[in-house]
Order: C-alpha cells, then structure tokens, then sequence
C-alpha cells in the first residue's frame, strides 16, 4: 500500500513518538579534535556527573505543523512513559491535535506511532475507540525498520544539544535547551523531512526490508 503513496498522503500523518535526552550530553567516551595547548579549555570538557539523567519527551507533527513538545514529569506520571501516563497525559494532547489538523485539511489525518506496549495495551485501545481514533491508527507492522519521520527530528536536535557550549547541566537546562531547539523547527525543515519518506519506502521495498542508507 505505502509504495504508491505520494508526498501528499504521507502529509496527512500524524508522527508522533517519544524521546530521552541525556543531561551532559551521551554517556561514556567522547571523543574532540583540539590543539596541545587547548587541554583544558571548557569548550573541550564536559561536567562529570555521578548519575546521568534522562529527560523524556513526546512530540508529533503532521506535514509541515507541530504539535506541543510534552515534558514528561517523572515524579508526578512515573518514571516511564507508561500506559497509564500515556492514555491521561499523552492522549489528550493527540486528540486535540488530530482534531484541528483534520479540520484545518477538511479531511481525516492518521496516526503514526510504533507498537511499545503503552500503545497496544487493551486499555489504550479502549480510550482510542472511545475517542474515536482508533480506526485512524495508521497500519504498522509488530516489528519493522523504523520509518518514523519524528525520529530525524529527536536527532536533529540531539546534534544541536550536544554542541551547546556549556552543556545542559541539570534537568531544568536541558528542558529550556528542548523547548529552544523544538521551537527552531521551521515549516521548511518540517517539509524537507517529509519530503524524503517516498525515497525511504522505495529503498526499503527494493531491499525487501532490509538494512537500507536511512
């Protein structure tokens, strides 16, 4: 089905899926190009922290608009984004969205997101048919090569909060370091990584699913 969709129809998907940020940038080995006598120099170190936090976030768009970017809050939804926080804190927001974006188009969106147990849990699939946006779940296969376009996106600004200088180093910094970088994320930007889906999906069927360059 996906092999004949054009850049249009694949504009009327909802890609949404969660994220985790590291405070002080990845752990582990990191690795700088500099001068001998630049050893020191703060733009070549990184805070040593006893314990590295996560930060996770949700966030989707559809076409060339955003969503909100949803901080998740540890202590009062728990420590992972589970099916209870995804259906009160999650589901709420993606409703309202799927709503106006339907509107805006004059035409049902669909939505995009992968099969971690928060999603298919029967719990969830009632709220969706509750709202009436379980028959808009767009098809996804149990285990797939990801295709999902808001993952170019977590990347993106994984890059751009890696190379801050100082580094993020506490959670409140690096929430204000995502709120930036998410708000950066132009229409144009939007429509370049939509752009690319039809190259993804003609790679991946021409390798029968295989690893491909995306």
């Amino acid at each position: 089905m996906y092999k004949v969709w054009g850049t249009h129809d694949w504009s009327k998907v909802i890609w949404t899926n969660e994220s985790a940020f590291t405070v002080g940038g990845a752990p582990g080995r990191v690795w700088v190009t500099r001068r001998v006598e630049e050893e020191f120099h703060k733009s070549f170190l990184l805070p040593k922290f006893k314990k590295h936090e996560l930060v996770m976030v949700r966030g989707w768009f559809v076409g060339r608009h955003k969503g909100p970017l949803i901080i998740w809050d540890k202590g009062a939804w728990g420590m992972t984004m589970n099916a209870k926080g995804y259906q009160t804190q999650i589901l709420p927001h993606l409703e309202r969205f799927w709503q106006s974006e339907s509107a805006r188009i004059q035409d049902y969106v669909y939505i995009q997101q992968d099969n971690a147990s928060p999603h298919r849990v029967l719990s969830t699939i009632t709220d969706l048919q509750e709202h009436g946006l379980y028959n808009y779940r767009l098809p996804w296969p149990a285990t797939s090569p990801d295709l999902n376009l808001i993952e170019t996106i977590w990347r993106l600004m994984k890059v751009h909060i890696s190379n801050l200088i100082p580094h993020a180093q506490n959670n409140h910094e690096m929430i204000e370091a995502l709120r930036t970088q998410w708000d950066a994320i132009t229409e144009y930007d939007l429509g370049q990584i939509l752009d690319i889906m039809i190259d993804r999906v003609d790679a991946l069927v021409s390798v029968n699913g295989g690893p491909t360059k995306f």
